[in-house]
C-alpha cells in the first residue's frame, strides 16, 4: 500500500513537469511554423523584389535568352523584343515606384486604380511583342504558357495575367 501511494505521488509530482514539456515543445512548433510563414510572406512579395539592379540585369538576361531559344528567336527578333522591353522599362519604373508609395500609405483605391494601369501597360507590351513573333512562335508561346499553369495548379501568377 505504501508502494503504491508512493508512486501515485511520484506521479502527481511528475505529471505537470512532463505536461510542461508537451506544452513547450508545441509552442516551439508553433513558434518554427509561423517563422517559416513570415517567410513565404516575404518571399510572396516578389521574386525580384529584393534584387540589386544587376541581379536584375542579369535575370532579365537570363528570360531573354531562354525565350530566344525556346522560341527559336532569331537575332533581329530578340533585339527588337528588347528593344520594346526597354522602351517600357522607364513606364513600369515609375508605376513600380507609385505602387510602394501607395502601399505605404494603405491606399487600396489608388493601389486598384494602378493595377488596371499596370495591366495596360502589360497588354500594350504583349501586342507589341507579338508583332514581333511569327505565328509558329505564337502558338509555340501559348503552349508554354498553358504547361506552366498546369504546373502550377491553376493558381494564378501576377507575371502571366
Amino acid at each position: 500500500m505504501k508502494l503504491r501511494s508512493s508512486l501515485i505521488v511520484a506521479f502527481a509530482a511528475l505529471t505537470p513537469m512532463f505536461a510542461g514539456l508537451a506544452f513547450n515543445t508545441q509552442s516551439h512548433a508553433v513558434a518554427n511554423e509561423s517563422q517559416e510563414q513570415t517567410e513565404f510572406q516575404k518571399r510572396r512579395g516578389g521574386r525580384w523584389k529584393n534584387l540589386s539592379p544587376e541581379e536584375r540585369e542579369a535575370k532579365r538576361a537570363e528570360k531573354a535568352a531562354k525565350m530566344k531559344q525556346l522560341l527559336g528567336l532569331s537575332d533581329a527578333q530578340s533585339s527588337r523584343i528588347e528593344a520594346i522591353r526597354e522602351k517600357y522599362r522607364p513606364q513600369k519604373e515609375a508605376l513600380r515606384e507609385e505602387a510602394q508609395a501607395l502601399r505605404d500609405n494603405n491606399d487600396r483605391e489608388g493601389m486598384q486604380e494602378l493595377r488596371s494601369r499596370k495591366k495596360e501597360l502589360k497588354q500594350t507590351v504583349k501586342g507589341e511583342i507579338k508583332e514581333v513573333l511569327t505565328s509558329d512562335q505564337i502558338e509555340k508561346l501559348e503552349e508554354f504558357k498553358a504547361q506552366r499553369k498546369g504546373r502550377r495548379g491553376g493558381r494564378r501568377s501576377v507575371s502571366d495575367s
